[in-house]
């Protein structure tokens, strides 16, 4: 019975929450910025990070007396790396879910709105994974995890300004030799992106 009970109040909390939320939807792009690779290299390659873009739909759940509340985006993403000159391109969907607290002082809420966020975020890595190169192979991870950090404010109710950092939570890819005789395929090393991201979000 008790049991019973707890998960009934449980389920009234979940119903009750978005009834008293305040719920907006939009839409985002921004800047990859990304990181050199981690990983040893070696004199195989120079690794490096260049500049991709991202882009999709946001929503937004906010309590308004707390300020406390949830963002989640899904969007198209293009980042990569750059290795021995050669720019690797890695295309996925990404979907960034942040615990947010937005700072609304009466005064200037109408005009501006601080906000902290944080959250896990799910990639999922399509078409090509595989790049060839002149000393090897470097092939992107089907899936990843990683961590978002960032702050930002909201303008005039309507326009948000993020800036973020992505933080990988397991390896983005592997490199491995093709190059010499007797070693193809030996791994080289596995190696982490990291990732500043500049956004722009209409809300309506």
């Amino acid at each position: 019975m008790k049991k019973t009970f707890v998960i009934l109040f449980a389920l009234c909390l979940l119903a009750a929450v978005p009834a008293s939320a305040q719920i907006k939807f939009g839409v985002k792009a921004g800047t990859n910025l990304v990181d050199k690779p981690s990983g040893n290299f070696g004199d195989y390659a120079k690794a490096d990070g260049y500049t991709g873009f991202y882009a999709g739909a946001m929503a937004k759940f906010t309590l308004p007396i707390v300020g406390l509340g949830v963002e989640a985006d899904v969007l198209y993403s293009q980042s990569g790396s750059e290795i021995d000159g050669d720019k690797v391109k890695r295309q996925s969907i990404e979907i960034p879910v942040y615990l947010r607290y937005d700072l609304a002082l009466p005064a200037v809420s109408k005009v501006i709105v601080p906000f902290v966020a944080a959250g896990p975020q799910f990639g999922f890595a399509f078409g090509d994974l595989t790049e060839a190169l002149d000393y090897g192979r470097y092939e992107y991870n089907k899936s990843q995890l990683s961590l978002n950090v960032g702050a930002g404010a909201v303008l005039l109710s309507h326009l948000q300004l993020h800036v973020n950092y992505n933080i990988a939570l397991g390896n983005t890819a592997e490199y491995t030799d093709e190059s010499m005789l007797g070693t193809a395929g030996k791994l080289i090393t596995k190696s982490k992106t990291n990732t500043w991201q500049i956004s722009v979000a209409y809300l309506f």
